[in-house]
């Protein structure tokens, strides 16, 4: 039986504009007039195939399903500390283990919970951060650079001339999940120079480039069919590994 689901999904719409003009989004209502974005998007047709008959990799394919135990419970996600405390240790050691790697961080994490009205406003700001329905790769390269400079402080030129990858974790606080299943783009099928856009995000003092998508006939979208609270979609954002690795 094919599990492959019919779905749109929005991404920034080609247009000359941003052979010039930077695309950004503020994360807040500017107060001087500015709009709050400059964002052309359309939503496009997609079918997103069931990725468990693949068997992803992430050296292959950009991302993979793994499982792994925690002890954490659905209410424990709502308290800081204990995600501090529990989950990113445990995180930290699931990625050390599956990915060989001898120094493993946690930037940051989100916790999603969908209002039941979601994708129709409530007219309100939501009390939870909510599905992202744009399509995007959340730093751009030089981003990433800049976020290990700022991480690794004195010691910043020693890591850069190592491997290095930025890793995003998905999971569901409980399941199986049906409701709103996270979309991957296959790597393979995605071309940097054809496909992405770098944008700002912007914040009342700061801002960070992340990255939007256009959408091309060539890109094949994944989903893993049923996911439980012990699973996690591991997806990789960015790398750089030194010639001849």
């Amino acid at each position: 039986m094919s599990r492959n689901v019919k779905s749109q999904l929005g991404f920034l719409k080609r247009d000359k504009l941003y052979e010039t003009v930077r695309p950004y989004s503020c994360r807040y209502t500017p107060h001087d007039g500015t709009p709050r974005h400059n964002l052309t998007v359309e939503m496009v047709d997609v079918t997103v195939h069931d990725a468990r008959p693949l068997n992803p990799t992430i050296e292959e394919n950009g991302f993979t399903l793994a499982s792994f135990p925690t002890e954490m419970a659905y209410q424990d996600y709502a308290d800081g500390e204990r995600i501090s405390s529990i989950y990113v240790p445990e995180l930290e050691n699931h990625i050390r283990a599956l990915l060989q790697a001898p120094h493993v961080k946690v930037i940051d994490y989100a916790v999603r919970r969908r209002h039941p009205t979601f994708p129709v406003s409530t007219g309100s700001e939501y009390v939870d951060q909510q599905p992202a329905r744009l399509v995007h790769i959340d730093f751009s390269h030089e981003e990433g650079r800049r976020m290990l400079q700022t991480l690794s402080g004195e010691r910043a030129q020693e890591v850069l001339q190592h491997r290095w990858q930025i890793i995003n974790i998905w999971k569901p606080l409980k399941g199986p999940l049906f409701d709103w299943p996270l979309a991957v783009c296959d790597a393979q099928t995605f071309d940097v120079a054809r496909d992405s856009q770098v944008s700002d995000a912007v914040y009342p003092t700061w801002a960070y480039e992340n990255v939007l998508v256009h959408a091309h006939a060539d890109q094949k979208w994944y989903y893993f069919f049923i996911v439980f609270y012990f699973d996690g979609v591991w997806k990789r954002i960015r790398q750089e590994r030194l010639a001849g690795a």
